[in-house]
C-alpha cells in the first residue's frame, strides 16, 4: 500500500517511502493498520468472486507498494491471470519483486515505476485495487482526478477494490494510537503519529466517497473490510453514468 500525493491533477511522491522505509513497511502496516493480512485476503476474494469462471483476466494494483496485496492470489486457483502494478518509489518495487518471485507470482506481474498517469496506455483492464493512495491525495478534485484515471483504463463492467482512510474521529485516533504504544512504538514515533493525525484530510465520510464515486462512473459501493478508520469497499465501473 504505497501512496501517491497530489496537487491539481499532479500527482507526487510522498517523501519516506525509499529505501529504508521499504525494508520495514510490511511489519511497520501490521501494527499501523489492525487486520492488514485480511484486508489483503479479502481485496482478492471480491475481485476473484466478480471475476468467477474467467480462465485469463488482468488487473491494475494502483499504489502496489511491496507487492503483499498480490500474495493471496497464490491460493486462489487463477493461474491464468496477469497483473500490473503500479507504484512511484522503486524501492518499495524492488521489495515486491523479490516476494512475487517467491511466491511464484513474478512471471505474470508487470510491476511499472511511476505514478498511475506515467502507465502506458493499453487494453482496458477486468478490475483494479488501489490500497491506501486515495486519502493521501490532497483535495477533492484531485481525488477525483486519480479515480477517473484508474477508471479510464477500466473495462465497463470491472469491479474496483478500494482502501482508503475515512473520516476523523479522536476517539478512534486514540484506540490507533494506544494500539501501537501496546506493540512497542516509542513515544517519540507516536508523538510523530499524533501530529500527523492532526494534519492529514481523510474522505470526510462514506457519502462523500460514495459521491465521488458516482462522479467517476463507479456504483454499488459494498463495505467489505473495516479497521477503525480504514474502510475498504468494493465498486464497479459503470460507464454509462454521468461523468465530468
Amino acid at each position: 500500500m504505497a501512496h501517491e500525493h497530489s496537487s491539481h491533477s499532479v500527482h507526487h511522491i510522498v517523501p519516506g517511502f525509499g529505501a529504508d522505509r521499504a525494508a520495514h513497511y510490511d511489519a511497520q502496516a501490521s501494527v499501523n493498520l489492525a487486520g492488514s493480512q485480511a484486508l489483503y485476503e479479502l481485496g482478492v476474494s471480491a475481485l476473484t468472486a466478480q471475476l468467477d469462471g474467467q480462465d485469463t483476466a488482468s488487473l491494475l494494483f494502483v499504489g502496489v507498494g511491496t507487492g503483499a496485496e498480490l500474495v493471496p492470489y497464490t491460493r486462489f486457483d487463477v493461474p491464468g491471470w496477469r497483473f500490473t502494478g503500479v507504484d512511484p518509489s522503486e524501492a518499495m518495487l524492488d521489495v515486491a519483486r523479490k516476494r512475487l518471485e517467491a511466491e511464484g507470482l513474478l512471471s505474470r506481474t508487470h510491476l511499472h515505476v511511476g505514478e498511475l498517469h506515467t502507465l502506458p496506455a493499453g487494453p482496458p483492464f477486468d478490475g483494479a485495487q488501489m490500497m491506501g493512495v486515495l486519502h493521501h491525495v490532497e483535495g477533492e478534485e484531485a481525488r477525483f482526478e486519480l479515480l477517473k484515471e484508474v477508471t479510464r483504463r477500466l473495462k465497463p463492467g470491472a469491479p474496483l477494490v478500494l482502501g482508503c482512510r475515512v473520516g476523523k474521529d479522536p476517539v478512534l485516533t486514540n484506540v490507533e494510537l494506544r494500539r501501537m504504544r501496546a506493540y512497542g512504538v516509542p513515544p517519540d514515533a507516536l508523538e510523530h503519529r499524533r501530529k500527523l493525525f492532526d494534519v492529514v484530510r481523510p474522505i470526510e465520510s462514506d457519502a462523500a466517497l460514495f459521491a465521488m464515486f458516482a462522479r467517476t462512473g463507479l456504483v454499488e459501493p459494498r463495505p467489505i473490510f473495516v479497521s477503525l478508520q480504514y474502510k475498504v469497499f468494493l465498486a464497479r465501473f459503470e460507464p454509462g453514468r454521468p461523468r465530468e
